[in-house]
């Protein structure tokens, strides 16, 4: 069980800090005691930057872990290994491979993980993990691996493809999020969350054979939400007892309005150089 945890926010779409700058992309350090995990390494453009506005060295981490393989969330893995040496990289088999959104008219744009940070995760490939089921990452933290996923749990409705021509569609079964036990109940930390808030809010309660969960962190995709899938999240979230909903990246603003209504005094805002601390 993790008892005290610190998150910073090193990359995401909004500043939370004067000095930082935002990208879209995703990045989070996850301090648990002496434990320390990149969680995604955002787009790479602005990684180093807010490292040195904050006053941050990754220095030795004892894990990187990818949630997926889209840019926004890999294309920093060079840089960050060039700032530090974790003791392993983790990720789903399907991170590295060809990834493409729907652009009218075709073709379609590569929204795969970048040439460098392929070349980069090679390198060092008798580190690398393979998470297609759930994963310790270190003792008390754990990747959830392949996410089981249906529409009414939010599944992600965005076309998403292998190939250019778009006819072979990506499933995004890379899509996996970090969760751990506090003493207060279960913390989750999404990095797109994909396979749908409600899809990973339940799968990580049954993996972890607890029915509460104290806080939700991270990318939620909601911007192209309905109001009923909206409904759905905040009713999963209620029923689980959630005290923390700390939404960044690619959460959507409709979906944020829709959490300072109804989560008011839960919600934490979160940018570039922003903390988060639990215990």
């Amino acid at each position: 069980m993790i008892e005290q945890l610190r998150l910073t926010v090193l990359a995401d779409n909004h500043v939370a800090h004067p000095d930082s700058l935002a990208e879209h992309g995703l990045s989070i350090l996850i301090e648990a005691g002496e434990r320390r995990i990149l969680f995604d390494t955002g787009q790479g453009k602005v990684l180093r930057h807010n490292l040195a506005s904050l006053g941050i060295s990754l220095g030795l981490l004892d894990a990187i872990v990818l949630s997926h393989g889209h840019y926004d969330h890999s294309g920093g893995l060079s840089a960050a290994l060039e700032e530090s040496s974790p003791r392993a990289i983790f990720l789903h088999p399907a991170a590295t491979a060809p990834k493409f959104a729907r652009r009218d008219p075709p073709p379609h744009r590569f929204i795969g993980m970048p040439a460098a940070s392929r070349e980069a995760l090679l390198a060092l490939q008798d580190r690398v993990v393979w998470t297609s089921a759930a994963t310790e990452i270190v003792p008390g933290i754990w990747s959830t691996g392949e996410i089981p996923r249906s529409e009414q749990g939010g599944a992600s409705k965005q076309p998403f493809f292998f190939n250019e021509d778009g006819s072979t569609p990506d499933p995004l079964l890379d899509d996996q999020a970090l969760f751990f036990e506090m003493a207060q109940g279960l913390v989750i930390v999404a990095g797109c969350a994909h396979a749908g808030v409600a899809n990973t809010v339940e799968h990580v309660c049954g993996l972890a054979g607890r029915k509460d969960v104290h806080a939700l962190i991270g990318g939620l995709h909601l911007g192209r939400a309905l109001p009923e899938e909206l409904e759905e999240v905040g009713g999963t979230l209620s029923r689980r007892g959630c005290r923390i909903l700390a939404p960044c990246h690619c959460t959507g603003m409709n979906a944020h309005a829709y959490f300072r209504t109804h989560f008011n005094s839960l919600v934490r805002e979160m940018g570039a150089g922003s903390t988060l601390a639990i215990d």
